[in-house]
């Protein structure tokens, strides 16, 4: 009998460590990502509730989330989550900067009377043309069909939108019921490359220094021999920074988890982050790189409402893109790592503008160079797979120890990427003169081959016509796609 007692009270013992880790530990993280995520979708992205809750917070099944009550207040567009009334959350929506956590109405109030006004932005849609002649149309219409389409009876790909440019104008988009394209759409860690096309307006303005020069950090430069001081931009754009950062999507603990979602500073939160390796020695992608480098921006600015006003009039003023917000955290830095929303034509206008070379409408805004410099390795990079927050090569290149897979479908050695979480893609492929973007909500791996996608376009579209050597060249791409599997960020 006493050994019955004993397994009696240590069950009740391990069901009640279980569910205070879940108050104290897991709760604020489901709670503050369902809010937040909620939010986005419904006052932002324009989907409805149901919609939002079903797709973007629950998809396959999250136990934790499903946990958690959320209730939308559409008249004052806030969302609020909590668990069993527990550890209660607020997401805001603000015009401009999209959806912020906050704590309670008092912290809703503040970040409202602190919203940016923004000029209006003029439009300049993409010209839509006919599918070039010597185009498969069946094949086209085939992998589109593809994409689109639900292998099994329980939906996991989920694509919501595709948008095929050819030569600068939109050949192919399909979306999804209920999105089209005016829908501003999230792109996770893709916000990543945005902010390495932000940076390099800055530079071309004369808003910022070299990228080797050290990253102006208040915290880090006014104590003494702070080895973070170290750290260039380059370091940080290239993800070899050095700082230690946990980056496991899966676990609620992790560092990019409480950054997002948890803590009040996501900037403040990375730049805390003491080193674990030396500056520029080992490649560790991280979302903390990206928000130290928001932090940065923030300090080369001067002022905030100069700060906030930088995406707008530095990237989506000059290309007439004039639906896209990037969110800010509760402290008021935009989170560059991760929040971003834009239609899926807006995103496919910025992968056009890095394949032109930074030239927009004729007129220069990226510095000679600035492509070429972030679309290839770092000098001495083994793997070769990043740029400066550009992906090199896409998943499924490689088997689980590192080496090539003879199946894997091939993709031109010019190619890059902007990648993003639940499966958002930006294909860059100037060999073929061709931008593709794909958007769903697809988060179990098998459930859509991007790979296999981008490469089966790449194939039916012709080379583009190759510059005379006399002639300079619209892009300088140097890249190596030989290395370790990309995170999907």
């Amino acid at each position: 009998m006493q050994w019955i007692k004993a397994i009696f009270i240590g069950t009740i013992l391990i069901g009640l460590s279980v569910l205070a880790g879940f108050f104290i530990w897991l709760a604020p993280v489901g709670a503050g990502y369902s809010a937040k995520v909620m939010c986005s979708a419904i006052f932002v992205n324009g989907l409805t509730s149901s919609r939002a809750r079903e797709e973007d917070v629950l998809a396959d099944n999250n136990v934790l989330l499903s946990l958690i009550t959320t209730n939308v207040d559409l008249r004052n567009q806030t969302v609020s989550a909590h668990a069993f009334g527990f550890r209660k959350r607020f997401a805001v929506y603000r015009p401009n900067l999209g959806c912020t956590l906050a704590d309670d109405q008092a912290h809703i109030a503040l970040l409202r009377n602190s919203t940016p006004v923004i000029r209006p932005i003029t439009p300049q849609p993409l010209l839509t043309a006919a599918l070039p002649a010597n185009v498969d149309r069946r094949a086209l219409n085939n992998i589109l069909f593809d994409a689109m389409d639900e292998p099994g009876v329980i939906p996991e790909r989920r694509t919501r939108a595709v948008v095929i440019l050819h030569q600068g104008k939109v050949v192919a988009e399909r979306y999804a019921e209920g999105i089209d394209a005016d829908t501003p759409l999230p792109g996770w860690s893709m916000t990543k490359s945005v902010f390495n096309v932000l940076m390099g307006r800055m530079r071309h303005q004369g808003l910022m220094p070299d990228v080797h020069d050290p990253v102006l950090i208040n915290e880090w430069q006014a104590q003494t021999n702070d080895p973070r001081a170290a750290i260039t931009y380059d370091d940080l754009l290239r993800m070899r920074s050095g700082l230690a950062f946990d980056e496991s999507y899966w676990n609620p603990l992790s560092d990019v988890v409480q950054m997002l979602f948890i803590e009040p500073a996501a900037a403040g939160y990375a730049v805390a982050k003491p080193l674990e390796h030396q500056p520029g020695e080992v490649f560790g992608y991280n979302s903390g790189a990206s928000n130290v480098l928001s932090a940065a921006i923030r300090n080369l600015s001067g002022s905030r409402a100069t700060y906030l006003n930088r995406p707008t009039d530095l990237l989506f003023r000059p290309l007439g893109i004039d639906d896209a917000v990037i969110e800010t955290d509760p402290d008021g830095y935009f989170v560059a790592s991760s929040f971003m929303h834009a239609t899926a034509r807006d995103w496919a206008k910025i992968g056009q503008f890095m394949l032109q070379d930074g030239v927009w409408n004729g007129e220069r805004l990226l510095p000679e160079g600035w492509v070429s410099y972030s679309t290839r390795p770092a000098d001495g990079d083994p793997n070769g797979t990043y740029g400066a927050h550009w992906w090199l090569d896409l998943p499924g290149g490689r088997d689980e120890d590192g080496n090539p897979r003879a199946d894997a479908p091939t993709l031109p050695d010019d190619a890059y990427f902007a990648l993003g979480h639940d499966g958002q893609s930006m294909s860059i492929i100037p060999s073929k003169d061709l931008v593709v973007v794909r958007f769903g909500i697809t988060r179990k791996r098998g459930a859509f081959d991007l790979r296999k996608f981008i490469a089966d376009l790449n194939n039916i579209f012709p080379d583009a016509p190759t510059v005379p050597d006399d002639m300079p060249p619209s892009d300088d791409i140097n890249s190596d796609n030989s290395a370790v599997e990309p995170s999907d960020g």
